[in-house]
């Protein structure tokens, strides 16, 4: 039963510790997923018999590309940020060339196989294998984040920013300050040249939706602060290409 305030009032308490997406990985867990990974790494770069016996760890993998695009577990930014951060695309390529991987060795069609680990490998799956198995995050390189913020309770009130270093750390900071009541969760991060100005300019196409101009709050659905962000993310990629 709900515990009661002095006026009679039932009192709903905030149980959660993280935001959606942000929970940390069991130890335990996070041991299969990094046996599975090395066997999975094992496959692409020595051969097929080294995924003798083991093809349920493809399927562990393929899981984790998959909850990095469908956003719907308590740990998917974790995961996220574990395989440094594939764009929605690449995501949903790695987990289809897995389950092709998967049926493929199942059905001893060695030729299908060799084409499978060929897509996994330009797709630069290996080294994200390598950075998952030893816990060694992909150098940025001088990019940095564009972030969307939200909570399960209030999901179209956004708090879009920018972060040089991880997000996942930065989600973490912003949850750990004094006055948060409800842990906020990742919506999205995009990865980029001059985070700040990309911030800057995002916070002016979506200003009409904002909350407060001396604040980073927005009150709109998620779907179209995404499709704003990729639009512009994909211009200014363009425009650096081309400079």
């Amino acid at each position: 039963m709900e515990p009661r305030g002095q006026t009679g009032r039932q009192v709903k308490r905030i149980e959660q510790k993280w935001g959606f997406g942000l929970a940390p990985v069991k130890r335990e867990v996070q041991r299969g997923r990094v046996e599975a990974a090395r066997t999975v790494l094992a496959t692409i770069t020595q051969g097929r018999h080294a995924a003798l016996g083991r093809l349920d760890d493809i399927s562990t993998i393929k899981g984790l590309f998959t909850r990095t695009y469908k956003k719907d577990q308590w740990d998917w930014f974790t995961v996220c940020a574990q395989l440094s951060y594939p764009s929605l695309k690449k995501a949903r390529q790695t987990s289809g060339a897995l389950q092709q991987l998967r049926q493929y060795l199942r059905d001893a069609n060695w030729q299908a196989a060799t084409e499978a680990v060929t897509t996994l490998t330009r797709a630069g799956v290996p080294d994200r294998l390598r950075d998952f198995a030893t816990g060694t995050p992909a150098p940025l390189n001088g990019r940095g984040f564009v972030y969307v913020l939200s909570t399960r309770e209030a999901p179209e009130m956004l708090k879009i920013g920018y972060t040089n270093r991880d997000p996942l750390t930065r989600a973490k900071e912003i949850n750990s300050a004094t006055g948060v009541i409800i842990p906020w969760g990742v919506r999205g991060a995009w990865t980029v040249a001059h985070a700040h100005r990309v911030e800057a300019d995002v916070h002016a196409l979506l200003a009409g939706y904002r909350v407060r101009m001396d604040r980073e709050f927005f009150h709109m659905p998620f779907e179209e602060a995404a499709l704003t962000i990729d639009r512009y993310v994909v211009e200014v990629g363009c425009r650096d290409q081309k400079g």
